[in-house]
């Protein structure tokens, strides 16, 4: 019997037909594992929407003037802004960033309760203003979550997720790690999706028709 005899009428090599299917169990451990990927990479990715909002923001610094005179109904979060007040350091906190490791003093403006700052440790703490990132407290999630159950539940200040925090010193330019990282999350799930559709896509007919000799 010839090749071209042995294949089926339907163009399929009955060789083919009889090997073994793959694992059940191992196709839909990959189906999870790609599966998971895709969301936790769209979650970080979504995660950091603010932060890549800021460093394409406009980097020009606006002068809101004295911060007890603030209307809070007009400040404009994830901007540049320049504000001043008198330090309320008896109701400071520090905090340590766990990845870098960098100390920073958050503490609020005597006369209001809406502004907090947040400057490194070893900065100049005698000062009475203040230019950085305008940002509120929800939009910064767990990053400084501790400092603020700190200062709401151990020092009595009203501090809500839409409380805000002025940023010192940290301009658009500070953000470009997290455009960076946005991008690595949207390669990988990119690639996840390419690999899903490669592996597991459904064969169509004829896809495994082997070509006969001409008689």
């Amino acid at each position: 019997m010839t090749e071209a005899e042995d294949t089926r009428d339907d163009g399929v090599d009955p060789e083919l037909l009889m090997l073994p299917e793959p694992p059940r169990s191992r196709r839909a451990l990959t189906l999870v594992l790609m599966a998971l990927v895709v969301v936790g990479a769209a979650t970080l990715a979504l995660s950091l929407r603010h932060e890549v909002a800021f460093f394409l923001s406009d980097p020009e610094t606006t002068d809101l003037g004295d911060v007890t005179e603030l209307d809070p109904a007009d400040l404009r979060s994830n901007s540049m802004v320049r504000v001043a007040g008198t330090p309320m350091m008896s109701r400071a906190v520090r905090y340590r960033r766990v990845l870098s490791g960098t100390e920073y003093v958050v503490f609020p403006l005597a006369g209001q309760r809406t502004v907090y700052v947040q400057v490194a440790a070893d900065a100049d703490l005698a000062r009475h203003e203040f230019s950085g990132r305008l940002v509120t407290f929800g939009q910064l999630g767990g990053r400084i979550g501790a400092a603020a159950e700190h200062l709401d539940r151990d020092m009595g200040l009203p501090v809500t997720s839409e409380s805000f925090l002025l940023m010192a010193e940290k301009g658009p330019s500070s953000s470009a790690w997290a455009l960076l990282l946005s991008l690595l999350c949207l390669l990988a799930i990119a690639i996840d999706l390419f690999l899903f559709f490669r592996w597991f896509r459904p064969i169509r007919d004829g896809a495994l028709a082997v070509e006969t000799a001409e008689a």
